[in-house]
């Protein structure tokens, strides 16, 4: 069994093969979005480290954020911002997805 010295773990030949790469995580993260108006630019914190994207909804964005009812969710692997906002007679909310570049 070969020994990772960089993590200190011993590799399994059998074991499979972990992708540590975020945007192929299916599962969904809440994370509060900070929107620049003026340039449409997003700015999430995911895991503590800060990633940028474009949206080119940012007045939409805005509103629904003003509007929202509980955490704005993120998937990476789609990169889509899932907010759940008030609306008469939906009791949860209804969510509208936002797709950044």
């Amino acid at each position: 069994m070969p020994f990772d010295a960089a993590t200190g773990t011993t590799i399994h030949a059998d074991a499979p093969a972990v992708d540590t790469n975020p945007l192929a995580d299916p599962t969904p993260r809440r994370v509060l979005p900070c929107v620049d108006a003026g340039s449409g630019w997003v700015l999430l914190f995911t895991g503590g480290n800060p990633e940028r994207y474009r949206c080119a909804e940012a007045d939409v964005l805005l509103q629904a954020l003003a509007r929202a009812v509980r955490p704005a969710l993120w998937f990476p692997a789609e990169r889509k911002l899932l907010l759940a906002v008030a609306a008469r007679g939906c009791r949860s909310g209804k969510e509208l997805p936002f797709i950044l570049d």
